[in-house]
């Protein structure tokens, strides 16, 4: 864990013309890797590097048999396989092939998935603090802005403190009182699941990742041990590591991200698994610009035992974004922010020229039938 000052993005761009009309409709997808590998074994450089070498030119060679028309989504999940260990790369992929698709027909994310209209309840993440008055003061702040869960960060020494502080600030709060979790982002060794029970009375909606991703033991240990449901997230990078880790107990609320588990087809195969079997689930954030996290809100609105979600507008954690702002409200029965899913066509508003102006460094292009 650690603080992130910069955030780079890796756009893929698909410019095709419609069969017939020869319109020209533009493809997004965004990357999700970050600026190092903190979370993820992929950072932005090697995500653009995979992306570059391997999965574009694998995209061209499809389309090439098919009279180079754009292959379906589904269809385009098999390049997953040329690039082993790279989901986010991937999934950045998937997300311009599909909102192509959606421009040419018109049709958007929120309408297909049905949830065209609806709006979801985001929650917020707040980082470690220097004390536990400093970290009451953040989230008191964010419930003050609506945020119906927030979850806070914790590190081994420190978190029976911080909860504690912000079970008693709950206690006497008034107006807005969100629910709460925390995330350790695995920071915790097998030795450390008897501290971590001890959070057990403090009634968190879950604990989220405390052990390494690879650590499914200490998770189960933890959950045998606790009330408190244990979530995972970097532990699940794809549909048979969901499975397998509800089905030995190492997890009982599922963490959804779309980048991590390989793309929206990935997601929406979890998503519909977790629901079937009456697995808890939200969808998490990878401090995505408003292109990338349109999709992710339009998950986060379809049925089953969903949780508020890592959903916060990117404002909340970007100088600058790709697109205009999701439009939120207030909602007067509980207070709570609540977020609009985006019914434009394809999976997000296009980005803004003039941000892609602004803020592009690098660029690639690849011609096709030329």
């Amino acid at each position: 864990m650690g603080p992130h000052r910069a955030r780079p993005l890796v756009l893929v761009p698909l410019r095709c013309h419609t069969v017939g009309t020869g319109a020209v409709v533009d493809g997004w997808g965004e990357c999700a890797a970050l600026a190092d590998t903190t979370y993820d074994a992929e950072d932005a450089a090697g995500a653009w590097s995979t992306l570059e070498r391997v999965l574009v030119p694998g995209l061209i060679a499809m389309a090439g048999p098919l009279g180079d028309r754009m292959p379906s989504p589904r269809t385009v999940a098999r390049l997953a396989t040329l690039a082993p260990g790279r989901p986010l790369a991937f999934a950045a992929l998937e997300a311009a092939v599909a909102d192509a698709h959606l421009r040419a027909t018109g049709a958007s994310l929120a309408g297909l998935l049905g949830v065209g209209g609806r709006e979801v309840t985001p929650g917020a993440v707040v980082g470690t603090a220097g004390s536990p008055e400093a970290l009451v003061a953040a989230v008191a702040a964010r419930a003050a802005e609506g945020y119906a869960r927030v979850k806070v960060k914790i590190v081994p020494g420190t978190e029976f403190a911080a909860v504690s502080a912000l079970v008693g600030w709950a206690a006497t709060a008034t107006g807005n009182v969100p629910r709460l979790q925390v995330d350790a982002n695995g920071a915790y060794g097998p030795d450390d699941v008897g501290r971590l029970a001890e959070l057990d009375r403090f009634g968190l909606l879950c604990i989220e990742q405390p052990f390494a991703r690879d650590d499914l033991a200490s998770h189960r240990a933890l959950a045998a041990r606790t009330s408190t449901p244990v979530c995972l997230d970097e532990s699940l990078d794809g549909p048979a590591a969901v499975r397998r880790a509800v089905a030995t107990g190492a997890c009982s609320v599922v963490c959804v991200k779309p980048a991590r588990l390989g793309g929206i087809g990935r997601a929406l195969d979890v998503l519909t698994w977790c629901t079937a079997a009456g697995v808890p689930w939200w969808i998490g954030g990878m401090f995505e610009s408003g292109l990338g996290r349109r999709a992710n809100t339009a998950l986060a609105a379809l049925p089953g035992l969903s949780l508020p979600g890592d959903l916060a507008p990117p404002g909340v954690y970007l100088a600058a974004d790709l697109v205009e702002p999701e439009w939120t409200r207030l909602d007067p029965a509980n207070g709570h922010l609540v977020v609009a899913v985006s019914d434009v066509p394809g999976l997000s508003p296009a980005p803004d020229p003039g941000a892609l102006e602004d803020h592009g460094v690098r660029r690639a292009e690849f011609p096709v039938g030329t």
